[in-house]
């Protein structure tokens, strides 16, 4: 009996085979994928380390080529050329020192850029022992014995390798004691030098081993790093247990090779005749493969016994709801329904007395007046706080009335007082209003509509003195406590009966809206002209959104308020600073909209804390907030940004509208385009095409929404050869097309500042 409802025609019984065959079925799909997964997992480390190496060598090659070019230029100099014949021809007590003055300023300059990784940036001169350094200049005996001490970089082995074969070299890596003014350290340093044959002098690059390591290679525990020569001897290799010889040849096509419990890859610089290896032990492969084999195999049985008890939670909640409905609709002489679902047998029984029901309460409800269908603006109330006795007294007024509504802005409440919520705070306002104007006008009803708003309802018999009586007492009261809440009153014009209730509440709710933005309570009895257009000059916005995006915060804030200042001499109206300052936030979004830092939330948290302002210094506050937010985030931002990707970025950004490439930039940065493409990558995240494509569609935006031009002119003034390049890229990156995006921002923008409240 208790398995009962658990027979095979169960609608429960069902349900809970269903939940079994899913789980089943991902059980098997998951197997499956564990299986072809575990497969393809080792090809795909193997294929990552290959990818990983081919990266690092193209780094180091390109890092070579910058290298090698620097120090030809700086053999090549009128300068060098001239200091070194100076030297051969003189004697050293006559040679002029202060003729190598550029000479050191430019050594200076490039030991010290850091697209070079260089601890330091020479001149050798053999004849006289004459070096010059970014230091200064001295005698190679003590630069080699002294400052750069290394074993095997003696003087001699600087002042032989003049007379060696060949142009530019670079040596194998040592450690050099490294001496200065404060300190001594040892640095990993490969040498890179360059002199022409038969010269007497060479120009030599200290290479910072680790600094070139840490920006070009993943340095990882399980990996060993090694750059051999021609030679096949180690001119750099990272700290491991690979010996030389176990480094196995690599013919035809192979890109690896496994040898003494290591995979080996290779890459090879042609151009320098160098060769790349990375060593990987094949026990930290296969260790990666049994991890996540493992995990697999877990997580799926995890899973598998999480689905059956949530299998279970959920038919036993099904289950129980299911009989009780079943039991209290059960009738002994039902008849059944020839159904597949024993439920349904037991519903469909009952279902003509549910039906007989049904007509019986449509047609009470049918006979009934609603008071809910009686008025109108009833949608807009959501929490009413009255009885609705009150409300039916409303609905069989058929005499002229008057409504007064109070607008409540509550403030930042003292420390001590935050355990007051507003909604107390508004019940204890409405009683007292009610026991105010209940005593000058006893026929009144006043209720709460919403959490900050109530109305009274004045018959029109009543005289106006005793209404104005009433609101003047209620003043002098409010205006006490106005450090925690201010009201706005406003009074309607008389309207004949209760059937013109949603108009009175429409016209009393636009009069608070003409509110000035005073400390007091203010009572409107009447539509009231607004002031003059709220706008800025040209002059006056340029200065201020030129000021906020050089992140000038303080002065944002002194002429926002020397502004709102003036507004507020001409009366302005708290609904005319509220549409100013929505303005100003969507300028301070698009200012910041480069940055990365602004969402749609940012944008509505800024908005819902401007409509909270209700007095001139609430709207100030508000505005030296929004600007110091925007002026950390500016400041911030141009602090962490590259140097090379700042260059890059207004690059761009000047030009837009002009012939612009990446060999040209590259060029410009004495760098090879390829090598830019990807740091520009690596370093933002895009391609330099795609910021190019954002910086023009952020300008059609600005020129679309700002000016009267044609999306032909636009389109010829950012670059594009044709208007459909133009409109392809456009409607690719908005996700419109330029002309109805126009459309859209002469709606937004087509409010007209100046109105009248009514």
């Amino acid at each position: 009996m208790k398995w009962k409802w658990f027979k095979q025609r169960s609608f429960v019984f069902r349900i809970y085979v269903s939940f079994l065959v899913i789980i089943l079925l991902f059980s098997m799909f998951n197997l499956l994928s564990v299986g072809l997964f575990s497969k393809g997992v080792q090809n795909e480390i193997i294929q990552y380390n290959r990818m990983m190496l081919r990266n690092t060598a193209e780094r180091y090659q390109t890092h070579f080529e910058r290298v090698k070019t620097l120090v030809f230029d700086i053999y090549s100099k009128d300068d060098v050329v001239a200091f070194h014949h100076q030297i051969e021809k003189r004697e050293a007590k006559d040679i002029n020192y202060r003729e190598a003055k550029d000479i050191l300023r430019e050594l200076r300059t490039h030991a010290s850029n850091p697209m070079f990784y260089l601890d330091n940036l020479l001149i050798h001169f053999n004849k006289g022992g004459v070096v010059l350094d970014k230091e200064g200049s001295l005698s190679a005996d003590m630069m080699f014995s002294k400052f750069y001490v290394s074993e095997p970089y003696s003087v001699s082995y600087w002042e032989d390798n003049i007379s060696r074969p060949g142009s530019f070299m670079i040596h194998s890596e040592s450690a050099f004691l490294t001496s200065g003014l404060n300190a001594s350290k040892t640095l990993g340093i490969i040498p890179v030098s360059f002199h022409m044959p038969s010269s007497n002098y060479q120009v030599i690059a200290f290479l910072d081993a680790r600094l070139m390591n840490e920006a070009f290679y993943d340095d990882a525990e399980d990996k060993q790093f090694i750059i051999l020569d021609g030679d096949g001897a180690v001119l750099y290799r990272t700290p491991g247990n690979v010996m030389i010889d176990a480094i196995p040849a690599l013919d035809g096509n192979e890109t690896f090779t496994l040898s003494h419990g290591y995979y080996f890859f290779k890459e090879k610089d042609e151009e320098n005749n160098l060769t790349y290896v990375t060593a990987v032990s094949s026990s930290s492969i296969a260790a990666k493969v049994r991890s996540t084999n493992w995990n697999l195999i877990l997580i799926l049985a995890v899973s598998i016994v999480l689905g059956l008890l949530v299998s279970m939670y959920f038919v036993r909640g099904i289950h129980r709801p299911v009989k009780q409905f079943m039991a209290s609709i059960l009738h002994p002489n039902s008849a059944r329904l020839d159904s597949r679902v024993h439920e349904f047998d037991l519903i469909h029984q009952n279902i003509r007395n549910l039906m007989l029901e049904k007509e019986s309460i449509h047609q009470e409800l049918q006979n009934k007046q609603s008071l809910l269908t009686s008025f109108g603006y009833i949608n807009k109330l959501k929490a009413i706080v009255s009885d609705i006795n009150d409300w039916k007294d409303i609905a069989e007024l058929e005499e002229p009335f008057i409504l007064v509504l109070y607008q409540l802005h509550f403030k930042a409440r003292p420390a001590e007082s935050t355990h007051m919520k507003t909604n107390r705070m508004a019940y204890y306002i409405h009683e007292y209003i009610n026991v105010i104007v209940s005593e000058f006008i006893p026929s009144s009803h006043t209720l709460q509509i919403e959490n900050n708003q109530i109305i009274s309802l004045i018959r029109r018999d009543e005289v106006r003195e005793d209404l104005d009586k009433a609101l003047s007492g209620l003043k002098e009261r409010l205006d006490q406590d106005n450090s925690y809440v201010l009201v706005t009153i406003g009074i309607s014009s008389v309207y004949p009966n209760s059937s013109e209730f949603s108009e009175a509440y429409n016209e009393v709710l636009e009069l608070v809206q003409c509110g000035r933005p005073v400390d007091e309570t203010q009572i409107i009895r009447g539509p009231q002209p607004d002031a003059g257009a709220l706008v800025f000059t040209v002059q006056q916005e340029h200065e201020l959104y030129a000021n906020l995006q050089a992140g000038n915060a303080p002065f944002c804030i002194s002429f926002i308020e020397r502004m709102l200042d003036q507004f507020n001499r001409k009366e302005a109206s708290i609904r005319q600073l509220r549409r100013l300052s929505d303005g100003i936030i969507t300028r301070v979004m698009k200012i910041l909209e480069p940055y990365g830092t602004v969402d749609q939330g940012m944008a509505k948290q800024q908005t819902k804390l401007m409509m909270e302002c209700c007095t001139l210094e609430h709207f100030k506050l508000f505005f030296a907030q929004l600007f110091e937010t925007a002026a950390e985030v500016i400041q911030s931002k141009k602090e962490e940004q590259d140097p090379i990707i700042s260059y890059v970025m207004d690059y761009i950004a000047n030009g837009v509208g002009s012939e612009i490439s990446l060999d040209h930039l590259a060029e410009s940065l004495n760098l090879s385009a390829a090598y830019l493409s990807v740091y520009i990558k690596e370093k933002t995240g895009a391609n330099f095409s795609e910021h190019f494509n954002s910086v023009r569609i952020r300008k059609a935006k600005d020129l679309l929404g700002a000016s009267s031009m044609s999306i032909q002119e636009i389109s010829s003034h950012l670059g594009y050869s044709n208007v459909t390049s133009f409109n392809r890229m456009f409607k690719k990156m908005t996700g419109i097309p330029p002309g109805e995006y126009r459309k859209l921002e002469m709606v937004q923008n087509g409010t007209d500042d100046h109105q009248i409240c009514p």
